[in-house]
């Protein structure tokens, strides 16, 4: 009898709340359905390998362009769909262990996985480092052993003649191999091939990385480096000390200084946690104070109009993953969920036959090879996080 009362007191404030609308008003529309991020993103993988296999070559190079060959893009590809999401297929285990094979066939006799006279060596090995590790398969165990003392010798450090105290623009950082420069690219992806070698932020070369990213970071409060000295202390990264990609703004005084953008800022935090700084560091509070005034997935914030931005998801998505973070507080109320804010924005970037390519040159992100490798990766950890994992 209670129920009963109950449900007939429901029904006639139901009735009574119709009733009080005017005549040919109606209700108010039902939201619309949220779309399912993680089929979204597990859809567009899916059409992405699908892409890959079709323009798999003989020699397990991908695409037609003339970054075809390189081994950094190949790379890339092989660690995209390496990580992808879902049963892998005899067809995809076939094309990644020809992939793999161009790889190790490019091994040089210092270990660098490289084109001979090409440049960019450690960049390259980096990368495939990345990529054959991530096929999990130890048949490839001595190749990745003779490629580990070629990247470290690509830091820049006591050992190569660099003073902490005087070189600081370069000491503790790793360059494309063979130079004199450093810079936070390239000493982001030797970090991701020694972490996954098994190197930790207890090393001494991690030390001595920290000492590099530190100073690439807009941080008076941390930054040693003088020509940091007069930034805007915004958190943001730059790719070298005291150099940026995208041009200059304007600091308090009115004086141009480099500045900061967000794939630099997202590799530069995923850094700082590889080197072991804590949630509660200055350097992290500033660079996701930083993160969280900057926040979107649809461009690199501070960079120019679409470049780089394929890059900048890849920084994105693995930054998030390294700080174990699934939802950032933006302020005043709103929060976001990276994982699935990626996945329904670069889905909606995706081509009918699976791939992406950029409008913008600069980078080689036109070629549709690289950007859908940098869009596959990015959609694996997206994926992976809204799956559960971290």
């Amino acid at each position: 009898m209670r129920m009963g009362q109950q449900a007939w007191g429901w029904s006639l404030a139901l009735a009574l709340a119709v009733g009080s609308l005017t005549a040919g008003e109606e209700a108010p529309a039902a939201p619309p359905a949220q779309p399912d991020a993680a089929a979204v993103a597990n859809a567009a993988a899916e059409k992405a390998v699908k892409y890959f296999l079709s323009q798999a070559n003989g020699d397990g190079t991908f695409g037609k362009s003339m970054a075809a060959k390189s081994p950094g893009v190949v790379g890339l590809v092989v660690y995209g769909l390496a990580k992808a999401p879902g049963k892998r297929s005899p067809e995809l285990q076939a094309a990644l262990d020809k992939a793999a094979g161009y790889l190790v066939a490019l091994q040089q006799e210092n270990g660098a996985i490289a084109v001979p006279g090409h440049g960019l060596e450690n960049y390259m090995t980096s990368v495939a480092v990345m990529a054959l590790k991530a096929l999990n398969d130890p048949k490839y165990d001595a190749v990745l052993a003779k490629a580990k003392p070629y990247i470290l010798s690509s830091q820049l450090t006591a050992a190569q003649g660099y003073n902490k105290d005087e070189h600081y623009m370069a000491y503790g950082g790793f360059g494309y191999g063979g130079g004199k420069r450093a810079d936070l690219s390239n000493t982001t992806f030797s970090l991701d091939a020694l972490k996954a070698l098994g190197m930790d932020e207890n090393s001494e070369e991690f030390k001595n990385a920290l000492v590099f990213v530190r100073r690439t970071q807009d941080n008076t409060e941390t930054n040693d480096v003088p020509a940091m000295k007069e930034g805007n202390n915004s958190g943001g990264f730059l790719y070298f000390p005291g150099t940026g990609e995208f041009g200059t703004e304007k600091n308090r005084a009115g004086k141009d200084v480099p500045k900061p953008y967000g794939n630099m800022t997202y590799a530069g935090i995923k850094c700082l946690i590889y080197c072991g700084a804590k949630p509660d560091s200055p350097e992290l509070q500033a660079a996701w104070r930083w993160i969280k005034e900057h926040y979107d997935v649809t461009q690199n914030p501070g960079g120019k109009g679409s470049e780089g931005y394929y890059y900048y998801l890849v920084a994105f998505a693995k930054a998030f993953t390294a700080a174990k973070v699934n939802e950032i507080d933006l302020g005043d109320g709103k929060k976001a969920a990276w994982a699935k804010d990626l996945a329904l924005q670069v889905a909606k970037l995706q081509k009918p036959d699976g791939s992406w390519a950029n409008e913008a040159e600069r980078w080689w992100e036109s070629d549709p090879t690289l950007a859908t490798a940098y869009a596959l990766i990015a959609l694996d950890y997206a994926a992976a996080n809204l799956a559960g994992g971290k």
